[in-house]
């Protein structure tokens, strides 16, 4: 990265580029091949070269890019056969992505409740929700934390599961030695334009399973595959195996150009975010009134799509929810003005999936009623640690942690400002 560079993330804009995306963008355009579907015109698909980078950053032998991360959980569910009726445990506090694909295999997304300290799984009660249809668990890392991958990889070989990680928000992250996405059967990635790597829209899963990757690579393109035959000029790559149903998920060139690219320098900007992720906890846990999120003791390195802090209900009195999320809001809107931090920037975490507007099965003909259930059971359901985590957090988009440490400074002095201000006219709240 340059000086350029730097400057363009210090001013709230993500994602970054450089003359060498745009370089890599345009052969592209030279190779006069858009998809892997196009015809083969004398070089490697970009989508190719991407997937193995991909693979080799991870540590696995297998990626398989698709057109954005909820399709990447859809064909990592098929792939492990999960369909009619089978359940899938889930965190409430997610993007719902996470749900929905499970609902789109036509199975049932089983929401339980996060960690107050992580926001993640909440790996002590996953066992009580286990059922005889229970066939798959989905731990999804969140907000710059990972969730308890050693208790529920326990759990998952105690009760035969599969275990996909949903890696959309951590890629890069190290748990006891292995990459995020390779501890369980296979890691769904997202590329959309917030995360760390970005192409815009994009996603893939890996894998180290090759019986997988052969079910995945078809499942993503119409159930074709690579030909491992010579092409020539004007040949098709793929091939029509037509060994099982498949959906057209495939990742465009252009996406796959970027993501080349900006895999060049992920690691670079992993470990000045961590570093400065790790500067913030330390100012922000001696601010009276606010908490900083728990890190895990196995984590080695850890990737933040969001840094995550708390308000502290007990510290403020709390006596009611109104009052918890009264002050949230007073700090929330402190900061953007004082900072000039738009709302893309800075915002709560993300609403309880029971409780989310854009998550409503019912509304859709193509789940059966066992599956979409109705308005009343998915509203009605008691997920406290998530209802608070909504009411209570503050979360800053990672390109912060991108800042020069002054401007950190910065953030902790008016963080405590309006903190120690707002504990003095508690009355007003």
């Amino acid at each position: 990265m340059n000086n350029n560079d730097c400057l363009t993330i210090s001013k709230n804009r993500w994602p970054v580029y450089t003359d060498a995306t745009i370089k890599k963008v345009l052969e592209v355009f030279e190779n006069n091949r858009f998809t892997i579907s196009g015809y083969w015109t004398g070089k490697k698909s970009m989508e190719q070269v991407f997937a193995k980078k991909f693979a080799e950053y991870n540590g696995v032998p297998y990626c398989v890019p698709t057109s954005n991360g909820s399709n990447a959980l859809v064909v990592a569910l098929e792939a492990l056969d999960i369909g009619f009726e089978d359940e899938v445990i889930v965190p409430a506090l997610t993007w719902l992505a996470t749900a929905t694909s499970v609902l789109n295999v036509n199975a049932f997304p089983v929401i339980i409740d996060v960690d107050p300290d992580t926001y993640c799984m909440d790996a002590n009660i996953i066992e009580s929700y286990i059922t005889e249809k229970t066939k798959a668990i989905i731990p999804v890392h969140l907000y710059g934390c990972m969730s308890d991958m050693d208790a529920v990889m326990s759990i998952a070989k105690k009760h035969n599961l599969k275990v996909i990680e949903d890696c959309a928000q951590t890629h890069g992250s190290i748990w006891k030695g292995k990459k995020a996405g390779t501890i369980g059967d296979v890691g769904a990635f997202s590329f959309e334009q917030s995360k760390t790597l970005s192409s815009g829209e994009g996603g893939c899963v890996i894998t180290k399973d090759t019986e997988l990757y052969e079910l995945l690579s078809q499942l993503r393109v119409d159930s074709r595959v690579f030909t491992d035959k010579t092409v020539n000029y004007g040949d098709l790559e793929l091939i029509e195996l037509g060994r099982i149903q498949g959906s057209n998920y495939k990742m465009t060139e252009i996406q796959a150009a970027i993501l080349i690219e900006q895999l060049e320098y992920l690691e670079e900007l992993n470990i000045i975010r961590e570093e400065n992720a790790l500067y913030l906890d330390n100012y922000i846990k001696l601010i009276p009134g606010l908490k900083i999120m728990k890190r895990l003791p196995q984590i080695n390195r850890q990737s933040y799509f969001s840094y995550c802090i708390k308000v502290d209900s007990q510290y403020f009195d709390c006596s009611n929810d109104i009052k918890l999320l009264l002050i949230r809001e007073k700090i929330l809107k402190s900061l953007r003005e004082r900072l000039g931090i738009p709302q893309y920037f800075l915002h709560p975490s993300y609403q309880p999936l029971n409780t989310s507007k854009m998550f409503c099965p019912w509304t859709k003909r193509r789940y059966p009623e066992s599956i979409s259930k109705t308005e009343e059971y998915w509203r009605n359901l008691n997920l406290p640690v998530s209802s608070k985590a909504v009411r209570e957090s503050i979360v800053f988009h990672h390109s912060i942690l991108l800042k020069e440490k002054k401007e950190l400074d910065l953030i902790v002095n008016v963080l405590d400002e309006i903190v120690s201000n707002i504990k003095k006219r508690k009355a007003d709240i």
